[in-house]
């Protein structure tokens, strides 16, 4: 059971309810396109067979369709009622879920009734027992979900460019729409879930520890090291003697670096220092543990070891080595990329710090080396965000099901009226120029240069002005691969073994990368969004991506680049990210496999009705 289930209340509330439901459909996302679609189970289209089918279903296809969904392993079936068919499991349901089982009636599925199901038939399906684990962050996943959706939600967006920047860190509410747990936070209790999630839009201080200058690891791209930016940047009053250096923690971290019997070692003997909370609010971002102050030029990305989604957060050395090797390349590629794609940013981490109490017990010492891992990564300043844009995360407007399809509608409608445009060809013309900002860079970063970028949801920042996209952000180099044939050891000799190792991917598997995050995790969703549940529009949208395609490789490309994109072209199907199978085998995020999607934008008609 679910830490947090502990605290619930006993009464079923109307936000309970919402999660329950779009849990539900979560699940039915994930095992669909993951399980169903692939062993071809999965069907759209008119009621048949016997009429024994549940009322309300019925009711519901006065509107839609029936999601047929065979689970022979468990001789089962489900049936939902959904707006329209999506050969990439990207559904719109419009009605409760119905299960019959061989010899029993039908009966109504509520979010634990389905987890189970489908949990039961990948331990069939892969012979392994029961996972109990998924079943408890299904469970957290669902009572976060609740616990946010209780709270107020902002009528607008602010005004003011970087309070609107981080208000749209703060509203994602549901999460990753093909997650089986999105919001999963294991390890918050439900005080640590109302006092540190973004979405509660609370703030907090930092906790500051001032350690020996000789426990200190840390390197720096820029001239000022990580620990004297920190310092310049510390709460007024706040200093430490020159033996010293000032390292700030999130809160919750914090309580669990106290909890290590080596930091209490550490603390008896002098060389490290608590210093308690101290200064100004952070706030944090849709990462949970990525923290931004307004005015600040750094966020500060710490180590949190707590399980969101797929992983423990915590900043590994060999991690930290890799964002900086990143960083060199990088810092050599932006003016190439600013010159071949104009609104091209790429927010630059720069500093990393970490503590080394060198003690003789390895595990215990990289306890400590992790939980205090710290990157610096570059905020918005006039050097990166043009004159009058604003920067809004892409995943509150695609990846924040019916609250960011609002915000979306809003900044459309805006966008049409200036432009006097149709709202379809306004939606055309406002995702045409978000494309071209995302998938140049993306693709050229990959083809050019062998630097793999994940240009997932959560990873992107779109900069409007004027209603549209003007700026593309790309973040987070933790999550950045390199190819070996363009990046071979003698040009990461600065770096460890082990970060070589684990910055390095195949041709093969950084296409599989780039390819899901963009086309899949990105373009999916913000079609998804943009059509509103217009198939025409859908295609016209998709449009938009394969001639974007064609014209990055008219313009920008490659041998390599041309082999991969014909292929897309051509029809070759998308690699999409297996969460629930990799939820399901306890497996490292580098580890999931992909599962075949149908390419959405192959054999497409020209001028859709």
């Amino acid at each position: 059971m679910s830490t947090l289930a502990l605290h619930r209340n006993t009464g079923i509330s109307a936000a309970y309810c919402a999660a329950s439901q779009r849990s539900l459909e979560t699940q039915l996302n994930c095992y669909c396109r993951e399980v169903a679609i692939p062993e071809g189970h999965a069907s759209v289209g008119p009621l048949f067979g016997q009429n024994d089918w549940p009322l309300s279903l019925r009711c519901a296809l006065a509107t839609g369709q029936t999601l047929h969904i065979v689970l022979p392993r468990l001789d089962s079936r489900l049936v939902v009622a959904v707006r329209h068919d999506s050969a990439t499991g990207n559904y719109r349901y419009l009605s409760a879920v119905y299960c019959k089982t061989a010899g029993q009636p039908w009966t109504l599925l509520d979010w634990r009734g389905l987890a189970a199901l489908v949990i039961h038939d990948l331990a069939v399906k892969h012979n392994q027992p029961f996972n109990d684990e998924l079943l408890a962050q299904i469970e957290d996943s669902v009572l976060v979900t609740a616990t946010v959706l209780d709270a107020p939600w902002p009528d607008k967006i602010p005004r003011d460019p970087l309070q609107a920047y981080l208000d749209s860190e703060q509203s994602l509410t549901y999460g990753h729409p093909f997650h089986p747990a999105p919001k999963s936070r294991q390890g918050f209790t439900f005080e640590d879930l109302h006092r540190y999630s973004p979405e509660l839009r609370r703030g907090f201080p930092l906790h500051y520890f001032a350690v020996y200058r000789d426990a200190v690891h840390q390197q720096s791209t820029v001239e000022r090291q990580c620990s004297d930016i920190i310092a310049a940047h510390a709460p007024q009053g706040l200093a430490v003697d020159e033996n010293y250096l000032l390292i700030p923690a999130h809160p919750w971290q914090a309580r669990w670096l106290l909890e290590k019997p080596l930091m209490a070692k550490a603390m008896r003997d002098g060389r490290v220092r608590h210093l308690g909370a101290q200064g100004d609010l952070f706030y944090p971002t849709s990462s949970v543990r990525t923290l931004y102050q307004l005015g600040h030029p750094y966020f500060y990305k710490f180590s949190l070891h707590v399980r969101l989604t797929n992983c423990v957060r915590k900043n590994a050395v060999y991690e930290l080595e890799g964002a900086l090797q990143v960083n060199r390349i990088m810092s050599l590629l932006i003016p190439e990329l600013r010159t071949l794609f104009p609104g091209t940013a790429i927010m630059e981490e720069p500093a990393y710090l970490s503590v080394d109490l060198k003690d003789g017990d390895e595990r215990l010492n990289r306890e400590i080396t992790e939980g205090f891992g710290l990157i610096l990564r570059r905020g918005f300043d006039a050097n990166n965000l043009l004159p009058g844009v604003t920067p809004l995360l892409a995943g509150s407007l695609f990846g924040n099901h019916v609250l960011g399809e609002a915000r979306l509608a809003t900044l459309l409608q805006q966008f049409y009226e200036r432009e006097h445009m149709t709202p379809e060809a306004a939606t055309e013309e406002w995702f045409s120029r978000y494309v071209q900002q995302v998938m140049y860079p993306v693709l050229h970063c990959y083809f050019a240069h062998g630097v793999v970028f994940e240009p997932h949801l959560q990873n992107v920042v779109i900069g409007l002005a004027n209603g549209s996209t003007a700026q593309v952000f790309l973040r987070d180099f933790e999550g950045v691969k390199l190819v070996p044939e363009h990046h071979p050891a003698t040009r990461l000799s600065t770096i460890s073994q082990r970060a070589r190792e684990a910055l390095w991917y195949e041709r093969e598997s950084g296409w599989k990368r780039v390819a899901y995050c963009l086309f899949v995790n990105n373009f999916c969703e913000a079609i998804h969004q943009l059509s509103g549940g217009k198939p025409g529009l859908q295609v016209r949208l998709w449009n938009q991506v394969r001639y974007h395609l064609q014209r990055y490789q008219a313009e920008h490309g490659s041998e390599e680049s041309a082999r991969r994109i014909n292929a897309l072209l051509a029809g070759e199907p998308l690699p999409g990210k297996g969460n629930l199978r990799n939820r399901f085998l306890r497996q490292s995020d580098r580890a999931a496999d992909y599962v075949p999607l149908a390419n959405p934008f192959y054999n497409l008609p020209e001028n859709p009705a």
